[in-house]
């Protein structure tokens, strides 16, 4: 019995060693980092450098976005409580700062908004509760040794606020972003905001898209503390620099953008449209010149702005694009060698597939049309008698080698890609030719376009050239995504095209002397499963000069209500914008 006592009492002592030893690994080896992180936290103290956000640079060197110094107004309650040790003086002090302090703050916080002079009474009341209430909050955290008031202030609501002499406010320097040009290309730009954890991220376009090459990294300057938590001036400091963001240089032409930009704010307001957009490329290179959108807002106000009003519609815009599609039926017919300019549509008035009817946009019938003259005409039936002799396979073949309901891969954020379905009826061949059935955004469809310019090559649409960093640079060259036509298919098509501005509406409007080649497009806008009669999107997709184009540009209006077409709100105004890049560019008229 006693030897059976001794075994358990041997076996008991081994566990419980084997017990201790498992602990002891645990803390000693497997939790080591949080327990060292937690005794060092003890005796020193991290303070966070913060990195300089990098700048955006257009193609010419003008800073589009840079930094500027702002403050963050903190309260130190240790000294607060010291000076007014008296409870019923200390109240009286809260309250006295609480009431000077408010109207500066109001008066900073009226300037973020985009027109802070049409800021009612009630509202700036109501402005100021907020004000008072976060304040009274802050005072009232007994617990801490300090409390921020205000972030990102600027130096003259700094100097204000100094002139109160509370000698318990402090302030600490903050990096904000600043942008010279304001309205210019903001959704190209994006915009910094706070993520849920409270740290400064970029969203949309450019900001949010290079967000980790902009933001930089942090440095630290660690301190040793004495028991009271106080630093020792002569204890050992660690300093780790920050490394500042790197800058982005563009491919947006600073000048195109503006101009762009002014002839779209007209042309929405001219034609009463809901939006606009305008996307112009170097069909060479892929290289966006320009890009707006109108609405536009100041990405140093975007908070006050919608979240519709910040959205890049050129890039998360998907839309039908109707008959400017049909230059993109036309390549593929021409380059497949199914059709030629000069093959006749035997079509004399609507086309029957099934229980449908395909119809031309304005119910005018032209017997024995060539394909030129389907282009120049706009004829629905024309273009869906080039696509039955296509094909579906063939057909989907090109939509897709062209970029449609595909991402262009463009370095901005928030694009969406649009919708080509995988499965075709002989119907949706049909409608498919004049752009309907299908989906795409001004981005793709302008690239598209784009390569029947560069000699039916595609190149894959960028906006960053150069990527400026403090140890290495990255240059970042054009890229071809695909030859979709071939050379001799993409002659044949220019000169069609030229047909059809020339032969067609716009043929009043073109600047004399110039080779312009283009196509309109006015699309019904599909709702709840059927399309609205009354609401369409206009657009008008071309390039020049043809011989050596410059640029591929589209102009699309949501819902004009002036006029539903393309012709007589979308055209006017790419001619109107044309002829101011060519003067800009020095373009002199080839004929």
């Amino acid at each position: 019995m006693s030897n059976f006592r001794q075994i358990t009492l041997l076996i008991g002592f081994i566990f419980f060693a084997a017990a201790i030893a498992a602990r002891l690994f645990y803390w000693q080896v497997i939790n080591y980092n949080q327990f060292a992180e937690a005794a060092e936290s003890q005796y020193t103290s991290t303070l966070e450098i913060g990195a300089q956000r990098g700048k955006i640079f257009s193609s010419d060197g003008e800073i589009l976005v840079s930094n500027e110094t702002s403050y963050l107004v903190f309260a130190t309650l240790s000294d607060l409580r010291k000076k007014f040790q008296e409870s019923s003086m200390l109240e009286v002090e809260v309250k006295k700062a609480i009431e000077e302090l408010s109207p500066i703050l109001l008066d900073e916080k009226l300037l973020k908004y985009p027109e802070p002079e049409k800021i009612s009474t009630a509202e700036k009341e109501q402005i100021i509760k907020s004000i008072k209430n976060k304040l009274s909050e802050s005072f009232n955290k007994t617990k801490l040794v300090w409390v921020p008031l205000a972030y990102k202030i600027s130096e003259k609501t700094k100097n204000k606020i100094e002139k109160l002499n509370l000698g318990y406010i402090g302030f600490e320097k903050q990096a904000i972003r600043f942008y010279p040009e304001d309205f210019l290309a903001p959704h190209i730009l994006g915009f910094v905001g706070e993520n849920e954890a409270g740290v400064e991220t970029g969203y949309l376009g450019l900001e949010g898209y290079y967000n980790d090459e902009l933001k930089g990294k942090p440095g630290k300057l660690i301190q040793e503390l004495d028991a009271q938590g106080r630093p020792i001036l002569v204890g050992e400091a660690q300093e780790f620099a920050p490394q500042n963001g790197r800058d982005l240089v563009l491919t947006l032409d600073r000048s195109v953008q503006y101009i762009v930009e002014k002839h779209l704010e007209e042309g929405v307001k001219r034609y009463g449209a809901n939006s606009g957009s305008i996307v112009v490329l170097s069909p060479k290179t892929g290289g966006v010149l320009a890009m707006a959108n109108y609405p536009d807002y100041k990405p140093s106000k975007w908070e006050h702005f919608s979240e519709t009003r910040r959205r890049n519609l050129s890039i998360a815009d998907v839309y039908e694009p109707g008959s400017t599609f049909k230059v993109i039926t036309m390549a593929a017919a021409l380059n497949e060698k199914v059709v030629e300019p000069s093959t006749i549509c035997p079509c004399k008035g609507p086309l029957k597939i099934g229980v449908y009817e395909i119809r031309t946009w304005n119910n005018e019938y032209h017997s024995n049309s060539t394909m030129t003259q389907v282009l120049q005409h706009s004829d629905n039936v024309g273009a869906a008698f080039a696509s039955q002799k296509l094909g579906v396979d063939k057909f989907l073949k090109y939509i897709r080698d062209f970029g449609i309901g595909r991402s262009t891969d463009i370095d901005l954020q928030g694009e969406e890609y649009g919708l080509v379905k995988e499965a075709w009826y002989p119907i949706d061949l049909a409608t498919g030719a004049f752009g309907q059935g299908l989906s795409t955004t001004a981005l793709q469809m302008t690239a598209a376009v784009g390569a029947i310019a560069n000699d039916g090559i595609l190149m894959k649409p960028y906006i960053v050239q150069k990527i400026i960093g403090e140890e290495r640079s990255v240059e970042i060259q054009p890229k071809s995504a695909r030859q979709v036509i071939n050379k001799e298919t993409a002659t044949i098509l220019k000169e069609m095209m030229i047909a059809a501005v020339e032969g067609g509406e716009a043929r009043r409007i073109i600047p004399k002397g110039y080779r312009i080649a283009g196509k309109t497009g006015t699309a019904q806008i599909p709702i709840a499963g059927h399309y609205d009669p009354r609401k369409t999107v206009a657009s008008f997709v071309g390039f020049g000069p043809v011989e050596d184009p410059k640029f591929v540009m589209l102009v699309k209006f949501n819902q004009p209500s002036t006029s539903p077409y393309g012709s007589e709100t979308a055209a006017p105004l790419f001619f109107e914008i044309t002829k101011d890049l060519f003067a800009y560019w020095g373009v002199p008229p080839s004929k």
